[in-house]
């Protein structure tokens, strides 16, 4: 009897620690259920939930190592499968979401000398703001080109940008020069 009441009391304390570590009946846990660009969109509510979520969920990796190649611009749901990519990537993924919500966002690259950048400019309340990677800047600019100065103060050209599906890059809408 005192074996039996000891293997009992072993077994009620295992299963008191599976129960507080969280770790008991692991075998009936449900699979997490993939993310897609329309269930974020549901939940990811502000530009900085957005850029949360690419801070935690995705890291920076050029297209030179993930690709192959110089430019390979990921559709929103390539960069969830692939969870690496570059700003181009980044700024897709949260323009996709901004859009979702009915919000102006567009996509814009910068250029300077020996730099190239490109980001998601969204409008709200009537003033242009950027969503740039993980990082949200409430610029509160009043035009485009004030806001690409707030990107980078030296740029010399910018353009809005497009996604273009069938060779995955981005394709120039509109074009600006810093006189």
């Amino acid at each position: 009897m005192k074996c039996k009441c000891s293997t009992i009391w072993t077994m009620v304390a295992w299963f008191a620690v599976f129960t507080l570590c969280g770790i008991s009946d692991v075998k009936a846990q449900a699979p997490a259920t993939p993310l897609t660009v329309q269930t974020l969109s549901n939940q990811l509510t502000t530009p900085e939930d957005i850029a949360r979520f690419i801070w935690r969920n995705f890291r920076v990796e050029s297209d030179r190592v993930q690709f192959g190649r110089e430019e390979h611009w990921q559709s929103p749901e390539e960069l969830l499968s692939n969870q690496k990519g570059d700003c181009e990537d980044f700024a897709l993924f949260a323009s996709q979401i901004l859009k979702s919500k009915g919000v102006t966002a567009f996509l814009v690259n910068v250029y300077g000398d020996k730099f190239a950048h490109t980001v998601c400019i969204f409008k709200e309340n009537g003033k242009f703001h950027v969503l740039d990677g993980d990082t949200v800047k409430r610029c509160n600019a009043d035009n485009l080109t004030d806001i690409f100065s707030k990107i980078y103060p030296f740029w010399k050209e910018a353009a809005i940008v497009a996604y273009c599906s069938p060779s995955d890059c981005g394709r120039i809408l509109k074009t600006f020069k810093n006189e």
